[in-house]
């Protein structure tokens, strides 16, 4: 009976949300840790590494001499300027991730029913989080901006361009655009929580007032 109470938790709203949670924060990580990894275009793929380089005409087959070696120099600072705001946002995003888990692994042992303020501390939690996840998406896009706006960003969009590759604009990728449109979404989800966190404790007080009835 007790692992058929713990199951049914799984099936409650607050845990389905809770779930949607765990998605949101894994898409985040993913999304930011594709920021981190790449320096943009060509150079964005270092897994293939030296085969794409070498076997496929590389990175930099329409560049000589000094005009090379300065393609390699911008790369290198443009992605060392993206690479502290990358690991914050992929800091955040696993520390949502291990959120929700948490609670979720707390609703399964029914701390909840046992410990019910308990849910009145989750929805402090969860609104803090919402709120506080406004000015972390506002940094996150303003940073970036930033980056994009150096001119590190744009002496290096300029150069690629001179030798017709594509793809090295100074602006927001797919990637960041998504990770900001999940925080959003997060958020929405996060006030969610706070809303049925507040239900189920006044669900939870009315029937310990009335035991007989259980």
């Amino acid at each position: 009976s007790l692992e058929r109470r713990r199951c049914l938790y799984l099936r409650t709203g607050r845990a389905c949300c809770q779930m949607v949670e765990v998605l949101l924060a894994a898409l985040i990580l993913v999304c930011s840790s594709v920021s981190c990894g790449s320096a943009g275009g060509y150079t964005g793929l270092p897994a293939l590494g030296g085969i794409y380089y070498y076997h496929y005409g590389g990175a930099y087959s329409g560049f000589s001499g000094a005009d090379g070696e300065r393609a390699q120099q911008l790369d290198q600072r443009f992605y060392l300027l993206k690479l502290p705001i990358a690991r914050a946002a992929m800091a955040v995003g696993g520390c949502l991730l291990v959120f929700p888990c948490v609670l979720i692994l707390v609703g399964v042992l029914r701390v909840p029913w046992h410990f019910p303020a308990w849910l009145l501390i989750e929805c402090t939690l969860y609104i803090v989080i919402a709120v506080g996840t406004v000015p972390a998406l506002y940094y996150f896009l303003h940073s970036l901006l930033s980056v994009y706006n150096s001119s590190v960003c744009k002496e290096r969009e300029q150069l690629y361009q001179s030798k017709g590759y594509q793809g090295f604009w100074c602006s927001l990728h797919g990637a960041e655009i998504a990770a900001g449109l999940l925080g959003c979404m997060a958020a929405m989800a996060y006030l969610l929580s706070a809303g049925l966190a507040v239900r189920d404790y006044r669900t939870v007080h009315e029937q310990k007032q009335k035991p007989l009835q259980l």
